[in-house]
C-alpha cells in the first residue's frame, strides 16, 4: 500500500472519480456509500483507495478494473448490488484538484507504527482527508491543520 502511494506523490492530477456503491436487495432501505476513489494522473496511471476485505482498513491498489467488479456482483446478486462510476472532478469539493501535483500523501501514525484508518492527500494548498467508516464506506473531506 504505501509504495503505491510514495510512487503517487509528484503526479500531475487529471481526474477524480467516486464509485458507489449501491445495496437494493430490500427496496425500502437502499444503501449507498463510497466504496473507492481514484485519483487519475496525467501520465495514464492511477491509484484507487478503497476499504480493505475485512473492512478494517484502507486498501491501496493500482489495478481496479469496473468490469470485473460489477461481474463479480452480478453473478452473486444479480443486480440488486452495483457500482456507479461518478465523474467527481467537476463537483466543488474537488473542482480546484485537476492540474494540481499530488505532493505527498500522509497516512495516521501511533508512534512508529503507520495505522490504517485514513489517508491525508496534500495537494499544496489544497488537501484532503480520505478515512475509513465500516459502516459508512470511506467518508472524504477537506482537511485543515
Amino acid at each position: 500500500m504505501l509504495a503505491i502511494l510514495l510512487a503517487a506523490e509528484g503526479k500531475v492530477i487529471s481526474g477524480i472519480v467516486c464509485y458507489f456503491w449501491v445495496n437494493r436487495i430490500n427496496p425500502n432501505d437502499a444503501v449507498e456509500l463510497i466504496d473507492n476513489f481514484e485519483l487519475k494522473f496525467t501520465d495514464g496511471s492511477h491509484v484507487v483507495i478503497s476499504c480493505n476485505e475485512e473492512n478494517e482498513g484502507i486498501a491501496v491498489f493500482n489495478n481496479f478494473s469496473l468490469a470485473d467488479e460489477q461481474a463479480e456482483l452480478e453473478k452473486n446478486f444479480g443486480n440488486k448490488i452495483r457500482i456507479i462510476p461518478v465523474d467527481a472532478s467537476k463537483t466543488q469539493m474537488w473542482t480546484d484538484i485537476p492540474g494540481k501535483v499530488l505532493e505527498s500523501v500522509d497516512l495516521t501514525r501511533d508512534g512508529e507504527h503507520y495505522l490504517n484508518d485514513s489517508v491525508l492527500l496534500n495537494f499544496g494548498d489544497e488537501k484532503r482527508i480520505i478515512q475509513l467508516s465500516p459502516a459508512d464506506g470511506l467518508i472524504i473531506d477537506y482537511y485543515e491543520e
